[in-house]
């Protein structure tokens, strides 16, 4: 079975093997992966033309100067990471949850990442915390500069004493990249130390309040 792409110039013959194998069985074109299709179509490149790429289980379609995804919404790929051991800071800027991060490499230009992460959260009476979502060095899914403001992703406050709060984000990022990103999860405290996946007297005891908890972070790469 033949694929990729063949070019007739006037008088070939038409087999009935190359009607078949070029025409019937590839009005989408079929390719190993984009590399493969970059060698075989870059001189015939036309507004319009299809393809799939095996490697990636992807439909694609050729804008006139790009190819785009055309399975609109699909889930391409899941990545997750989840933090067992403990944290605990008093910065008052922000600073990275050490292993509260992920890494994916986005398989289209135009495709969006949606960033989930909870953070298992712990502090004393009194206290504030902001949490900031970030792709490699830029923030994500924060507020509006206002001053001088700390813009962040989600914010807590408590009053109660040994309080705990799972803390969550949501955002759908576009990063107009192929490149390998690193998606994480800063904070930033006032008032005294807040700690991650533990209680704040970290009592040895068998008694809930005491509990050791977990934080995670998941990154969905979503075609446009």
């Amino acid at each position: 079975m033949a694929e990729g792409y063949k070019d007739w110039a006037a008088g070939d013959i038409l087999t009935a093997a190359d009607l078949e194998d070029y025409t019937v069985k590839q009005s989408v074109m079929r390719f190993a992966d984009a590399s493969a299709r970059t060698t075989a179509l870059s001189s015939v490149l036309t507004e319009g033309m299809m393809s799939y790429l095996k490697d990636t289980d992807s439909v694609e379609v050729y804008d006139g100067s790009s190819w785009a995804a055309v399975s609109g919404g699909k889930i391409l790929q899941v990545v997750s990471t989840t933090k067992t051991d403990t944290f605990s800071t008093a910065s008052t800027s922000f600073t990275d949850i050490t292993g509260l991060s992920v890494s994916i490499t986005p398989t289209s230009a135009t495709s969006k990442i949606l960033v989930f992460a909870r953070v298992s959260l712990s502090c004393g009476a009194g206290n504030s915390c902001s949490l900031r979502m970030m792709r490699d060095s830029t923030a994500i899914g924060v507020g509006a500069a206002a001053g001088s403001r700390l813009q962040a992703t989600s914010r807590v406050s408590v009053v109660g004493t040994d309080y705990g709060i799972d803390a969550t984000g949501l955002t759908l990022d576009s990063p107009a990249s192929t490149s390998a990103l690193s998606y994480h999860v800063e904070i930033a405290v006032q008032g005294s130390t807040w700690l991650v996946n533990r209680s704040d007297t970290d009592t040895d005891s068998a008694g809930a309040v005491y509990s050791r908890t977990a934080s995670t972070i998941t990154v969905m790469e979503v075609s446009a």
